[in-house]
């Protein structure tokens, strides 16, 4: 035997990593992007409504009732109530939803470049299935109110 004589390896440290605090800082940013984020609701349009410097807000007569929704874009999408729809089927399912809320109201939201002759076709099919009050959406203008939303 040789007269070399080697020296012990040194122990390393282990390293440990706590992925305990790991999750616990993800879900405390997960929540905190859950809470701050704003979210559309499904099927919602992007609509361009005229502006009105004489619009006020809407007030429904109870806290439950919630107008019927008519949405006419640009392109032609017809929509009750976030459903696609057609005007030949718009009459029939205007009166079976008279017949569930006869004193309901309807919101016209209609984009600015629809032509006048499609939102009077909508007054029209409104009006013939029985509703009395109608409303058409615009964008109020900051001069005359402080927000912007949906008037009648």
């Amino acid at each position: 035997m040789s007269g070399v004589v080697f020296r012990a390896r040194k122990q390393r440290k282990q390293v440990d990593l706590n992925v305990v605090s790991l999750v616990d800082v993800l879900f405390l940013l997960l929540i905190f992007f859950m809470l701050t984020s704003t979210f559309k609701r499904a099927g919602e349009l992007d609509l361009k409504l005229p502006k009105s410097s004489t619009a006020a807000p809407t007030h429904s007569a109870g806290a439950g009732d919630k107008p019927v929704d008519i949405v006419l874009t640009e392109q032609g999408t017809l929509m009750l109530d976030g459903s696609a729809t057609t005007f030949d089927k718009l009459l029939p399912a205007l009166r079976s939803l008279h017949e569930r809320q006869p004193d309901g109201q309807v919101m016209i939201e209609a984009e600015e470049a629809v032509p006048h002759g499609q939102v009077v076709k909508l007054l029209d099919a409104v009006r013939t299935a029985g509703f009395r009050g109608v409303g058409i959406a615009v964008h109020a203008n900051a001069n005359r109110a402080q927000s912007t939303g949906k008037a009648r």
